[in-house]
């Protein structure tokens, strides 16, 4: 109680976040996605995140957390040559915990093919490093001049 999270690493990724994201002309929407069920989802069509405003709610960890996923999912698009291309595999570490690999086990994904999967597993599994979303879109995306 007399030394309460302030949440600054968390704070600090959402900017870093939200700005690397904006030079690569993605577009953030609080809005409900179009997926039922999902906490937010990325369009590469639309070069839309879109989240649920409840994930706001949720406080600056999970946040940063769901953006960090979803910038994630960005730069697997940006991987094949193009923010709007169909997202592919990094290569990353898709190691999950007991817990998030439920989470690939439920009806959200229990339709979804073998590349949907795969896509999920490696932004599941790297969703935590809350530096690797800016660092990745950096790397694949191209990036408007600041």
């Amino acid at each position: 109680m007399a030394a309460p999270p302030r949440f600054e690493a968390e704070r600090e990724a959402i900017a870093a976040l939200l700005q690397v994201l904006g030079l690569a002309g993605v577009r953030i929407q609080l809005d409900q996605p179009r997926r039922v069920g999902a906490a937010a989802e990325w369009e590469p069509a639309g070069r839309t995140i879109r989240i649920r405003p409840d994930v706001l709610q949720s406080g600056s960890a999970e946040f940063a957390k769901v953006l960090n996923h979803e910038a994630i999912h960005v730069a697997q698009s940006c991987s094949r040559g193009h923010v709007r291309a169909m997202p592919k595999p990094l290569g990353l570490n898709q190691t999950l915990s007991p817990h998030l690999e439920a989470v690939l086990e439920e009806a959200l994904y229990r339709s979804a093919g073998a590349l949907e999967r795969q896509l999920e597993r490696e932004a599941y599994a790297n969703q935590h490093q809350l530096g690797l979303g800016v660092q990745l879109v950096r790397s694949h995306c191209r990036l408007a001049r600041t």
